[in-house]
């Protein structure tokens, strides 16, 4: 007989999708509290839950510039936020239809988000107080709601991070952009003080954020854009169909 699955849950869609680029610290905390929390207070899964997606999408929002209105409730705060993201490559043969079965999916991740706020509600043990005796969900319950947050932060973050690499937001990361300092590297002398060596990519980054975004921009616009691009990138990571 096979032996049951002790093995600890991971949220591995969210920890993969953060990994590629500057890592969040307090997304980081938070996923790593679910993780925890899913066996040992499967209460608490419900409140971190909605807790992650929200922090996602405020910081998804954050980077490109746009600010989230304190009066919005997750589901609202989830929509505003798929609003404003390139949800397809660029390029994509079909976009029309393509966007039309993303938003379809999107619908649905909304609908999951309001479960998730309803389990917190009922549920849930950081966010309310409630009779100590009340019914309770268990861990199964908890790894439901867990694979949700799950999913939706893998896609989010996924998306907008790939978004931010080709067009950089209102906030800039010298992660995201490894061709622009490695030619900017190139062109420019090392600096130094004492034994210590710096690039220069990097100097100018930590010195003078405006002027590493104003070479930046240079460095992006001497880009070839392709003769079949059908998508014209907007700044802050949206984009339009071209007419």
């Amino acid at each position: 007989m096979a032996k049951s699955s002790t093995s600890r849950f991971q949220m591995v869609g969210a920890r993969s999708a953060i990994i590629d680029g500057p890592i969040p610290d307090v997304i980081e905390q938070q996923i790593d509290a679910i993780e925890n929390a899913v066996e040992s207070v499967p209460d608490f899964v419900f409140d971190l839950s909605k807790t992650l997606i929200e922090s996602v999408c405020k910081t998804v929002l954050a980077d490109i510039g746009q600010s989230a209105d304190p009066k919005w409730d997750a589901p609202r705060l989830l929509k505003e936020t798929t609003n404003r993201l390139s949800l397809l490559p660029r390029n994509h043969p079909d976009p029309a239809r393509a966007r039309e079965s993303v938003e379809k999916t999107l619908r649905g991740m909304l609908q999951t988000i309001q479960g998730l706020c309803e389990l917190r509600n009922r549920y849930g043990m950081a966010s309310h107080g409630r009779d100590a005796f009340a019914a309770r969900l268990d861990n199964r319950h908890a790894t439901l709601a867990a694979n949700a947050a799950d999913t939706i932060v893998s896609f989010l973050y996924r998306v907008h991070r790939d978004a931010l690499m080709q067009t950089p937001g209102a906030r800039v990361y010298y992660e995201d952009h490894a061709d622009f300092n490695e030619a900017f590297d190139l062109e420019n002398e090392t600096f130094r003080l004492g034994n210590l060596e710096y690039l220069p990519s990097r100097v100018l980054f930590h010195v003078d954020r405006e002027a590493y975004r104003a070479a930046l921009d240079e460095h992006l616009a001497e880009r070839v854009v392709p003769e079949n691009a059908d998508e014209r990138v907007v700044p802050g990571g949206n984009s339009q169909e071209a007419g």
